[in-house]
């Protein structure tokens, strides 16, 4: 038996339109009630004398679309996050890119608030996708399906390109410098707190071999910074020095920008431990402790990136407050490898323990102080 099912045109919106319906957020709006101090689903019945209606929108999750508006009515208002923004044109659309709106709000839920007219049905909002020009009509089955083109993921891409970049320049380090490798990425020679001798990887810290390895972890802790970028957290005003936009190649241009910076400052710290090694007379363990800051940032953030990189695959709500998450294994993180450099320390020389809490305190902790001041 031959069955032809019935075909509909997906839906076009918007001025001309242009484009392609998305989501229609006819049924979501919602009002303020002054009793409950909250947010609540409209219902007609209820409040049909309200001139503000509200919807909140996921911005994080629609980028690449586009939120139509549009009034039937004069005076009229479009309210974003509670600032005005905008008066509604009577019969003209208001077309806002997700994208702009998501690089300008750093979060990624806003609420839309259209205020004027009493009336629901002369106010509209939605969202859109807009249609090339030569792109043919979309056809679907009558099933209820609503046409939904792929949303662009250049982070996706961007973070599968470089997770596989470091996982190459992982397997060079872990062949060329197989000794080295074994000592970096070793949990227990980390906590090992008595050091007999100084090995060639402590006498030249900044060495060829040293340098890779300083690299590898450049490199680890820029993906950490784009990770937190992709999910709208900027840390050290980064959208000052970085290039604005998503694609691809921004992406990786703004990446090899952050390694650089950060190689630089692992660098500097080196000379600044030796600085401060010497005003505390100290000059012998400067090595030593530039080691095993190398060695302990290494695995904790490369366990770190690890752990992130899961959650980037979405199994993770988009509003999961990853700032409140990090903050506490990173300070954790910071006063054990405060305490394992004290304990390295005092166990390799005779030296008394004011000096040493001193000088740890400069190098150490005044430095995490300030970095958590501008990241914040």
């Amino acid at each position: 038996m031959l069955i032809i099912s019935s075909k509909s045109f997906a839906t076009t919106v918007g001025p001309n339109d242009q484009y392609f319906l998305v989501h229609d957020y006819h049924d979501d709006w919602q009002v303020y009630n002054d009793r409950m101090k909250a947010y609540i689903p409209y219902i007609s019945e209820q409040h049909l004398g309200y001139p503000s209606h509200t919807v909140f929108c996921d911005i994080q999750s629609n980028r690449g679309y586009s939120i139509l508006v549009y009034a039937q009515k004069a005076d009229n208002f479009l309210f974003i996050n509670g600032s005005l923004r905008q008066k509604i044109p009577v019969g003209k659309w208001i077309v806002l890119s997700v994208d702009s709106l998501y690089r300008a709000y750093e979060q990624p839920t806003i609420y839309i608030t259209l205020y004027g007219s009493n009336d629901i049905d002369d106010k509209k909002l939605m969202l859109g996708y807009k249609r090339s020009l030569n792109q043919k009509p979309i056809v679907l089955a009558e099933s209820g399906i609503t046409a939904k083109p792929r949303t662009p993921a250049p982070y996706r891409n961007y973070i599968v390109l470089v997770s596989m970049f470091i996982l190459v320049f992982f397997s060079y380090l872990s062949n060329s410098y197989i000794r080295a490798f074994q000592r970096y990425f070793n949990f227990k020679d980390l906590f090992n707190t008595f050091v007999r001798e100084q090995s060639f990887l402590i006498n030249k810290p900044l060495n060829r071999m040293n340098v890779m390895f300083i690299i590898l972890l450049s490199l680890i802790i820029s993906l950490f910074y784009m990770l937190l970028q992709s999910k709208g957290i900027h840390v050290f005003g980064g959208r000052a020095i970085l290039q604005e936009g998503d694609t691809l190649g921004v992406l990786l241009s703004n990446y090899f920008r952050i390694s650089l910076a950060v190689f630089v400052i692992l660098v500097m710290k080196y000379f600044f431990i030796g600085l401060v090694g010497q005003l505390f007379n100290l000059e012998k363990v400067v090595d030593l402790h530039y080691f095993k800051i190398i060695q302990a940032s290494s695995l904790f953030y490369s366990a770190l990136v690890i752990v992130l990189l899961v959650l980037f695959m979405d199994y993770f709500p988009h509003d999961f407050n990853w700032q409140v998450y990090l903050f506490t294994p990173i300070v954790v993180f910071y006063l054990i490898r405060f305490f394992i450099l004290y304990f390295t320390i005092i166990r390799s020389i005779p030296i008394q323990s004011l000096y040493l809490i001193s000088y740890l305190c400069i190098v150490e902790i005044l430095p995490v102080i300030l970095g958590i001041r501008f990241a914040m």
